[in-house]
């Protein structure tokens, strides 16, 4: 019998056979069949690493949008981007942005370098003695970089950035992280880092330590991120004449312009960070399809978007996305579903990362510009009302004889 502890460590137990056990064990808990989740995934042992207690897939539904004409430094062409959701109109509406963007020639997109950050905590008995470690630590880095890069094959400690208060330090490590999403990576590198600073005298009575300290914005949405960039900073851009805005997103360049003003000043007095219509709905269901970690939306999701109308009567348009966390290998890359979604876009494994970063740009462009648009035209509602209910047949669900 497989236990449902989390503590197995062989491969085995990532296993079909392992699987049903623990199947077997919930439903005998619950008194559900459970037919959905009993649906195999092949390749089970592939998981090793990715979940633990493994019970089944939750299948969630994908859909194409596009083409969408990218102009970037890795991604030039026309994409098709996978969108794993179950929200009605997304699809439709990041599809017919993306129908606006390439009848203009392309959106213009730049994805810089990633930069991923872990930031270890160390307490000392007082701030003089903190002040010492942090001055150690700027003299020495040149010893501590080959401590963390021996644990990564993708990353590079590119700094290390002291901030102090008190007697307490924190140390933001700062990585490249290659074509990883990085997480995982700085983890690692910083606490190879942290042991050796740990027997050097400056760091060798610290009263208190933890590899975190929350000032990495880990899956946190915070103001310093549009200042420390957290993975890669991504700005797309794209002016469309205002014949195709007209047909295709049937608002008028000046009235979108005056919608996402008026949202910007609302964000404002909201005190939002940043100003944009729905980074994170793009976003939340290109990572699921491409497998990324879903939870980094929280940093990703926010940016500035603006919207304009031009001298001429075109329409001009940019969204900033200052922390943008993607990877095209480790993690979720390899599971069969995401590796093909990713095959799509032409962005499976080394060398594809700044490429799939540059689509997703592309794509929050395409989706801010038909949201604002329906709301400048206001058939937003009519729009859900349309696509975003479900019919009398799929209104209920399928339950496959489970106990209700």
């Amino acid at each position: 019998m497989v236990s449902m502890n989390g503590r197995q460590e062989s491969l085995q137990h990532w296993s079909e056979e392992a699987r049903t056990q623990r199947l077997r064990i919930l439903r005998r808990h619950t008194g559900l069949a459970l037919a959905n989740l009993a649906l195999p995934l092949e390749q089970p042992e592939s998981l090793h690493g990715r979940i633990e207690n493994y019970v089944g897939v939750v299948r969630v539904p994908v859909g194409i949008a596009g083409p969408l004409a990218v102009r970037g430094t890795a991604a030039d062409g026309a994409f098709y981007v996978p969108l794993a959701t179950t929200e009605g109109t997304l699809v439709l509406s990041v599809s017919r942005g993306a129908e606006a963007i390439t009848a203009a020639g392309g959106a213009i997109v730049h994805a810089s370098d990633p930069e991923v950050v872990r930031a270890p905590l160390f307490v000392f008995a007082d701030g003089n003695r903190a002040r010492a470690a942090a001055h150690w630590v700027s003299e020495h880095i040149e010893s501590i970089r080959p401590e963390a890069e021996s644990t990564t094959r993708h990353g590079h400690l590119l700094s290390i950035e002291p901030v102090l208060f008190g007697r307490r330090l924190v140390l933001r490590f700062v990585y490249s992280t290659g074509d990883a999403a990085g997480q995982n990576l700085v983890t690692l590198a910083t606490h190879a880092a942290c042991r050796w600073l740990r027997r050097q005298p400056p760091f060798a009575d610290v009263e208190f330590y933890t590899i975190e300290s929350n000032l990495s914005h880990d899956k946190k949405l915070a103001t310093i991120s549009v200042a420390w960039r957290r993975g890669r900073r991504v700005e797309a851009e794209v002016t469309i004449p205002r014949a195709e805005v007209l047909r295709i997103l049937r608002a008028a360049p000046e009235d979108m312009a005056r919608v996402a003003r008026e949202g910007v000043y609302a964000c404002a007095i909201s005190g939002a960070v940043g100003a944009q219509a729905q980074f994170a709905n793009v976003l939340a269901a290109l990572f699921l399809a491409t497998g990324q970690d879903v939870a980094s939306v929280v940093e990703s999701g926010s940016g500035l978007t603006i919207i304009e109308a031009t001298p001429s009567g075109d329409l001009y348009a940019s969204t900033t996305i200052p922390n943008l966390i993607v990877g095209s290998v480790g993690g979720g890359t390899r599971l069969p579903s995401q590796h093909e979604c990713l095959n799509i876009l032409g962005c499976a494994g080394s060398g594809h990362a700044r490429r799939l970063a540059e689509i997703a740009g592309a794509a929050v462009l395409a989706g801010e510009l038909s949201l604002v648009a329906a709301l400048a035209a206001d058939t937003f509602t009519s729009a859900h009302a349309a696509f975003g209910r479900p019919t009398e047949a799929s209104r209920e669900p399928v339950y496959s004889g489970e106990a209700r």
